[in-house]
């Protein structure tokens, strides 16, 4: 999928993921496509890394199986 961590395995949170955005994607149609299709909410980058990353977080109710393969099957 063309995707990578922002940080080394070692530095990883278990409950979020900081996943750059590769060249050429618009993180912020991203965000709307995910939201309008499925109400799913990803988190953007902050500072220094707005619109650079994607925040993915692994806790609440969007943290199912049924969220991960939307996020991961979907043709954005």
């Amino acid at each position: 999928m063309g995707l990578s961590f922002l940080v080394d395995e070692a530095c990883r949170l278990p409950q979020l993921n900081a996943i750059a955005v590769p060249d050429g994607v618009n993180e912020a149609a991203v965000h709307g496509a995910l939201l309008e299709r499925y109400n799913l909410e990803i988190g953007s980058g902050l500072g220094d890394l707005a619109g650079k990353i994607l925040r993915v977080g692994l806790l609440g109710q969007s943290a199912s199986p049924e969220y991960v393969m939307l996020l991961l099957e979907d043709e954005l």
